[in-house]
């Protein structure tokens, strides 16, 4: 679902991704930590494409001074709210920026590639979540979020909202897992941009015309998991992450989806990291 892939057609998801420390369970440690990966996956062509591409992609994330932030392909979140060892109950709020690159380029079919290029979206918003620790185990958290952004560079000029709920633990001493649901919203205008045809797309193309409205885009799931290979605090980890999600409403009823793709999306990656 977009909520995982976020917004890149060629860039890893925006996972939480964990350090073997992290995994220990509990909140993470005051010290500063770095995480950088690299990988590689497999993603659709756009979203609501039915074929599917390799692509780079790779992982940015760490603590300074009790802020976490993570770089997840183009999306870069900030925490606000300094982590705290002793409590049970995480608050997390900060400032997102991303970008969105769904058809800007590179469309294998021909239909769709007719419909013409899009412009490439930046997006400023914010995150907020709670998550309560020590659910179901030691090292079992429970969490509820939800990311606000709206594009301010003027392509679909508009905003979508995704919530989700996910619950993290620690399997075994090395290997920690992740399991999120979720769901995307967008507005009447981020529709219309990235799944109406017009009658001059439609004569393009050989599409039927389309009026998208917005509302409920997907629901999902992804489930991601790492595993420490140095089992210490810093040092070699493997990550791998797989998703499924389903466009909805209008979303799914555009020719561009119906006629020249597939509702059903997937995405899969698996990379090497190192934290120092």
């Amino acid at each position: 679902m977009n909520m995982i892939r976020y917004a890149a057609a060629f860039a890893l998801p925006a996972l939480a991704f964990a350090s073997p420390a992290q995994a220990q369970g509990g909140p993470p440690p005051q010290r500063d930590t770095f995480t950088i990966g690299v990988g590689i996956g497999v993603t659709s062509d756009y979203d609501g494409a039915d074929e599917y591409r390799l692509i780079p992609g790779g992982v940015v994330q760490g603590t300074v001074k009790g802020h976490d932030f993570r770089l997840n392909g183009p999306q870069l979140f900030i925490d606000a709210i300094a982590n705290n060892p002793v409590r049970r109950v995480e608050l997390e709020l900060g400032p997102v920026v991303g970008l969105r690159f769904n058809r800007s380029g590179g469309i294998k079919d021909a239909q769709v590639a007719a419909l013409g290029k899009l412009d490439r979206a930046v997006e400023l918003g914010l995150r907020g979540g709670i998550g309560l620790n020590g659910v179901g185990s030691r090292t079992g958290k429970l969490s509820l979020g939800a990311t606000f952004v709206h594009d301010v560079a003027g392509a679909h000029d508009s905003w979508r909202i995704s919530p989700s709920v996910d619950y993290s633990t620690l399997v075994g001493r090395r290997t920690f897992v992740r399991a999120s649901v979720g769901a995307d919203f967008a507005s009447n205008r981020y529709a219309d941009y990235y799944f109406s045809i017009s009658p001059a797309g439609a004569a393009a193309s050989g599409l039927a015309p389309f009026a998208a409205k917005g509302g409920l885009e997907s629901v999902g799931a992804n489930v991601l998991a790492t595993h420490s290979l140095s089992g210490g605090r810093t040092g070699w980890s493997l990550f791998a992450i797989g998703s499924a999600s389903r466009l909805q409403g209008d979303f799914a009823a555009s020719p561009i989806v119906r006629d020249a793709g597939n509702a059903t999306q997937f995405f899969g990656s698996a990379g090497l990291a190192y934290t120092f």
